[in-house]
């Protein structure tokens, strides 16, 4: 055998690349199938999910071109010109990377908070957004500038920040984000009105996301062990881990919207905040714990609480008697954490001449 082919790891990093990378693909896919199947519509979480999967695939597309020029393999073992390929390649990783993990990370928060019409819940939903948001925009830019114009991806030689402190301050952060999405998904299933056991096996769905975190924690580890010297042989487990918690990131994001979840929602009253349309016009919009009712009207679009509606019709007249959810979803008492149901009474009046 060859010096060439000894001692390598660019084998493992292009089947766990695309491996991780299908897995990532068919689980899209599927969500996205099972949605429009039962729904006949895709939501905005959906675009996330889609919008992170096109991050992935160029993220993958780069650790491949990184291992088609060496990554994995012995540094005096490649050319100059290979070296600065394999530096590129992961530069624009990197990048990708965090945009993919961050489309994941939104698609996963904006399910959940579509799960309660608790305002409380949902405020906390939009302030981890923002500060999800506001941290992949700090490592972007950081990942892009690590290094001084113009070659700012080349840290072997070029003048740059010290890269173990910034792959610290990318993975705990990313981990910090990570706990909160679990722990918010908690909290709303915690106050669901059903036994431990269907609690457990709905919080199980959510908990597998802590393979992200183990994942991040394991490129942490290797990313601080990578040396300038033989650093294409040492960043093979960098390159593995990463690609290991870009995919789980995107499957765990995916899971919760497979059919037999979305039947356990259904089987606890619970729903995904998706409007549709009914037969009469109305349009029907289902939370996590309250199923709502508005009526289109010309004069006023809101609704008051037992607000009698007027409903015409040729030979009979009808009054329609609703409850609003405007004041229970947006209270923060304890009727707004309660299973509701809507129900609707038709009184008729006969006309005889």
């Amino acid at each position: 055998m060859s010096p060439e082919l000894k001692n390598t790891w660019t084998p493992t990093v292009n089947v766990m690349t695309w491996f991780m990378l299908v897995t990532a693909i068919l689980s899209v896919l599927t969500r996205l199938g099972t949605k429009y199947f039962i729904f006949r519509k895709w939501t905005f979480d959906d675009g996330l999910a889609a919008a992170s999967l096109v991050f992935c695939i160029a993220q993958s597309i780069s650790v491949s071109v990184a291992a088609e020029n060496g990554l994995g393999q012995h540094v005096e073992m490649l050319s100059d010109r290979k070296i600065e390929s394999v530096m590129k390649a992961e530069y624009s990783a990197t990048i990708l990377f965090i945009a993919s993990i961050c489309f994941s990370k939104l698609s996963l928060l904006v399910f959940i908070r579509n799960l309660t019409p608790a305002s409380l819940d949902r405020r906390f939903a939009l302030v981890l957004g923002i500060l999800i948001g506001l941290w992949t925009i700090a490592s972007i830019l950081t990942a892009i500038f690590q290094c001084n114009l113009p070659q700012t991806w080349n840290y072997l030689r070029g003048t740059c920040f010290r890269r173990s402190a910034w792959w610290n301050y990318l993975g705990v952060t990313n981990i910090l984000s990570e706990g909160g999405i679990i722990g918010q998904a908690l909290l709303v299933i915690v106050r669901i009105q059903t036994d431990f056991s269907r609690k457990a096996g709905l919080s199980s769905v959510f908990l597998i996301r802590v393979v992200v975190i183990i994942a991040i924690i394991f490129q942490l580890a290797y990313a601080s062990q990578t040396s300038k010297g033989d650093f294409t042989y040492d960043v093979w487990a960098v390159a593995v881990s990463t690609q290991v918690a870009q995919s789980v990131s995107i499957v765990t994001a995916c899971s919760p919207q497979f059919k037999p979840f979305l039947d356990s929602l259904q089987s606890t009253g619970m729903g995904l905040g998706i409007t549709s349309s009914n037969n009469d016009g109305s349009k029907h919009k289902t939370y996590g714990m309250t199923t709502f009712k508005t009526f289109r009207r010309t004069a006023d679009t809101r609704s008051e609480t037992h607000e009698l509606v007027s409903v015409p019709n040729e030979e009979t007249n009808q009054t329609m008697v609703t409850s609003a959810p405007d004041g229970d979803a947006e209270s923060q008492s304890s009727r707004a954490n309660i299973i509701m149901e809507t129900r609707t009474w038709t009184v008729t009046e006969g006309w005889t001449n």
